[in-house]
């Protein structure tokens, strides 16, 4: 729904709940959200709201990120692991309820942002809706790195950091920067996954079990996401992440 790909819940499901080693949680995570990926991908598809332009491009980036990410957890402890996993959640939700940037309509059916960048993209979902945006992708491409990174170290798909990359930076709309940064995870979430499979962070029981309910989710999020408005849709994306942050300062410090 709000474009995190599940991995901001199911890590803190699994570290605070079932008592997984954060390091595996963190690789187990990224396994389950290639499948919510997947699924939220084919949701956002019958939906027409994916940029694939963007979403081609942006790979390039995150996949090395990806792999570097993953590989870095190996020289944290479990306990900074969490620590630093619910203080990138916290400053990311507080990113998205302060920023001034809106978007604009502009029509009955119109949904309109006003990007920097110099070419002008249109996209028009299957209910009649018309997206009008100048998205910025050199810089993007740039910070795409990042998401990547995050993907890989903290196991939550780099959506959480991929989504205001897209709204904020890049300039496209709140809908399709949820919508592209699934179909972005599948990329890096396959590849962080991979290395995470490579050092043994893997549970494979806990892929099957939330794989099951991620897959289900996924569909209901995107459906979700479909009939809320931006602001909504900012809000809710922002919750998640504060109160996911909160619980790992806590695990992090207790």
């Amino acid at each position: 729904m709000v474009g995190i790909g599940g991995g901001a819940l199911m890590v803190p499901i699994m570290i605070l709940l079932l008592g997984v080693e954060p390091h595996q949680a963190v690789g187990t995570s990224l396994h389950v959200i290639i499948l919510s990926a997947t699924s939220s991908t084919i949701a956002y598809y019958m939906q027409k709201r994916i940029d694939f332009k963007v979403g081609l491009l942006m790979p390039l980036m995150t996949i090395p990120g990806s792999v570097i990410g993953a590989y870095t957890t190996k020289f944290i402890s479990p306990k900074g692991l969490v620590g630093v996993f619910g203080l990138f959640l916290i400053l990311i939700a507080i990113k998205m309820i302060t920023s001034k940037r809106e978007m604009r309509s502009g029509g009955k059916k119109t949904s309109q942002i006003v990007g920097e960048g110099i070419a002008t993209r249109t996209l028009i979902d299957r209910d009649g809706t018309v997206f009008t945006y100048r998205p910025r992708l050199e810089v993007g491409l740039l910070l795409g790195f990042l998401a990547g990174f995050a993907s890989g170290f903290l196991g939550i798909g780099g959506g959480a950091l991929m989504v205001p990359i897209l709204n904020l930076v890049v300039g496209m709309p709140i809908h399709l920067s949820v919508a592209t940064s699934m179909f972005i995870m599948i990329f890096s979430a396959t590849f962080g996954a991979t290395t995470h499979f490579l050092m043994g962070n893997l549970v494979p029981e806990y892929v099957v079990l939330l794989g099951a309910g991620v897959i289900l989710g996924a569909q209901t999020g995107a459906r979700i996401a479909k009939r809320l408005k931006a602001p909504k849709l900012k809000t809710a994306f922002a919750v998640v992440l504060i109160f996911t942050g909160l619980r790992m300062l806590l695990k992090a410090l207790g």
